[in-house]
């Protein structure tokens, strides 16, 4: 459900839109989103996550709970998923919500950020304001 998530974090916040994509082939994904890309491999339930700027980061989700870490304060927190909804706190003290409609994703962020994000087939398209 939230493919962009750390993608989103990595991003500096901006007063123009951008956007991006990332592509699913087996376990790992592959991000493109202005100028940054990155990876996800997935191995069951921990994904380890890097980007072309060398952050890095590792999530793993226990029940309904994501927990990420990395030596990014951005990107350290936790995700509680309920049903279509999940909820984020981050350690620089962001939080962010992100609901899903079918394959459409809005995620919302205590800093003003907003994205969208549409998934068609092993493909999301997102696009944040």
């Amino acid at each position: 459900m939230l493919p962009y998530l750390l993608l989103l974090f990595v991003l500096p916040s901006a007063a123009f839109a951008q956007s991006g994509f990332s592509n699913e082939i087996g376990e790992t994904t592959f991000y493109h989103f202005d100028g940054l890309s990155g990876t996800k491999q997935s191995i069951g339930e921990i994904n380890f996550y890097r980007f072309s700027d060398g952050t890095t980061a590792t999530g793993n989700r226990i029940g309904d709970v994501e927990f990420y870490s990395s030596s990014t304060p951005r990107l350290n927190g936790t995700v509680n998923h309920l049903g279509e909804s999940a909820f984020g706190n981050w350690q620089d003290g962001t939080t962010s919500t992100h609901n899903s409609i079918g394959d459409t994703t809005f995620h919302h962020f205590s800093n003003g950020r907003s994205c969208t994000s549409n998934r068609i087939g092993s493909t999301t398209f997102t696009n944040c304001q």
